[in-house]
């Protein structure tokens, strides 16, 4: 198209060839200018691809393969309209409903919204035959950037939301839980209208590659897509640490009480006592160990209970990063466009004027104005799935039992309304276990009376023991040579007492986890229920 592109044929020096048009038959008014695709040819002449772009650099089957994206939508509003219907409906014990979570799940709808809004209007996305639709033009443009912009934001501000709240939890032991609900409410809604009330003045929205209204330029990766990254990036970096917390914590514990070993004292004893001392010794060893494994079995537990918040985190985080790659590239190849072709655009488009506008036998040519059709796709399609992505990691099996039981019986629909609590569920989305606190802060039940044992001398008492008394290697001791069946316990005996909260099956015993759950121990139970420690599921 231009000439110092190297091309002299096809399109005159005074006149557009088609497909293209003349720019200058257009206003400069009306839809969205700097959405046109046009470039100059000398100081006199400038011509413009037709509206939209993407039938003319893309294949013919672009235009089914980004409705696909629009049809995921449907399925992924209609799973999370049913699941914040759960959360309304079912009772707490089945819904888990909890503030983060409905936060979440209507942003998801609202993004899903925003591609199944085009099923239905079937916009025309052009103003005239160069300028696409914005938002001052067509009220569904308007619509479905308005709610692509608050859904998205929505999504990443909620799961930052989940992270900070899972970081404080497990590293700071942090308690105010009242507090911290009304912030993230606060924060939920108002930082997606705050960007939303910026972006849409200051940089629009209008179609460029779908049906669907994406903000405009470069000022829209200020308002916007960096936000995405910096809270989908935070959320991911956060949790993160909360890892690296748990397995630092104990490393620090393991290598505390690893090299630890008995108190061997200073003086002469006697050979009973010397005895006894390694013993203790022994003893010792054994209730470090045990306390390493329930320590160990907590790290497990809490990073287990954390799986559907790190997943969220990972997947919204690769896609933000995505989503704001397709969007630079798409923003360049306009503004370079508005400089002249490179020499591969002006052959290409040299092969849409010899075939007469046929841009199928034309895409071996083309470039896509600096976009590829299968990353453009792309985009459109993981937008769409993380309605249904997001769905799959929030339900849960005692969501289907609730629905069962209230098909059997409906009646109990209108019981449950009223006996419900008038909340959003603040609780709700918290793992309720006895002990209820779950931390790294505090130890197991049961490790409450390891950590007295530990804190004591290695050297106890030891009661004077007969000559004719013979050590066994379990500790005790029984008479020696006159087949006696009483036997006097020796500590390690004892040790089986002190630590009921766990089972013992062999040296390889793993803790029973009806017998211990992470938290405290009896000093948790004083307590109120409403500030005690929980972590996120």
């Amino acid at each position: 198209m231009s000439n110092s592109s190297g091309y002299e044929g096809g399109i005159g020096a005074s006149v557009c060839t088609y497909p293209f048009v003349l720019e200058s038959d257009f206003p400069l008014t009306g839809g969205q200018i700097d959405g046109r695709f046009c470039a100059p040819i000398n100081a006199n002449l400038t011509c413009c691809l037709p509206c939209p772009t993407s039938q003319w650099v893309f294949g013919s089957n672009y235009k089914e393969q980004a409705s696909a994206a629009n049809w995921v939508s449907v399925g992924g509003f209609i799973a999370n309209a049913l699941l914040l219907l759960t959360f309304i409906i079912l009772p707490e014990d089945k819904a888990h409903r909890h503030y983060l979570s409905i936060g979440l799940t209507v942003s998801l709808l609202m993004l899903s919204l925003a591609f199944v809004i085009p099923l239905s209007t079937d916009p025309h996305m052009c103003y005239n035959e160069i300028t696409p639709d914005n938002q001052d033009t067509d009220t569904g443009c308007a619509w479905t950037g308005a709610l692509l912009l608050a859904g998205a934001m929505g999504v990443c501000v909620w799961i930052f939301l989940r992270s900070v709240w899972t970081a404080l939890r497990i590293i700071f032991d942090f308690k105010h839980t009242r507090i911290f609900k009304w912030v993230s409410i606060a924060l939920g809604i108002g930082l997606p209208a705050l960007f939303l009330a910026l972006c849409m003045p200051i940089t629009g929205v209008s179609y460029r590659v779908g049906s669907v209204c994406i903000p405009n330029g470069y000022n829209a990766f200020i308002t916007w897509f960096v936000w995405l990254i910096v809270f989908s990036g935070g959320a991911a970096c956060l949790l993160s640490a909360s890892i690296l917390y748990c397995f630092w914590k104990f490393a620090l514990s393991a290598f505390a009480n690893g090299g630890s070993g008995g108190y061997t004292g200073g003086k002469n004893v006697e050979n009973s006592t010397v005895n006894s001392q390694s013993a203790n010794s022994t003893n010792r060893s054994e209730l470090i160990k045990r306390r390493q494994r329930g320590e160990w079995a907590r790290v497990k537990q809490v990073l287990f209970l954390q799986w559907r918040t790190i997943l969220l985190a990972i997947v919204v985080a690769n896609e933000s990063v995505y989503f704001g790659l397709i969007f630079v590239q798409q923003t360049a190849a306009a503004e370079a466009a508005a400089k002249g072709l490179t020499p591969a655009d002006a052959v290409w488009a040299a092969c849409l004027e010899i075939t007469a506008g046929d841009a199928d036998k034309c895409l071996f040519e083309s470039t896509g104005l600096g976009l590829s059709q299968p990353k453009v796709v792309a985009a459109l399609l993981l937008s769409s799935l993380l309605g249904p992505v997001c769905f799959l990691l929030m339900i849960r099996r005692s969501m289907f039992v609730g629905w069962w039981e209230l098909l059997r019986d409906p009646k109990l629909v209108l019981t449950r309304l009223k006996l419900r609590k008038p909340s959003i569920g603040s609780e709700d989305f918290i793992v309720y276990q006895s002990p209820k606190h779950l931390s790294l802060s505090r130890p197991l039940g049961s490790e409450h009376q390891l950590h007295k044992q530990l804190r004591q001398p290695s050297v106890d008492p030891v009661p004077e023991v007969p000559e004719n008394m013979e050590r066994e290697s379990d500790g005790g001791y029984v008479v020696g040579g006159d087949g006696s069946d009483s036997d006097a316990e020796g500590s390690a005996t004892g040790y089986h007492a002190m630590t009921t909260g766990l089972e013992h099956a062999g040296p390889a015993a793993k803790p029973s986890w009806d017998a211990v759950s992470l938290g405290g121990g009896e000093e948790e139970d004083e307590l109120d229920e409403k500030d005690e420690a929980r972590v996120i599921v």
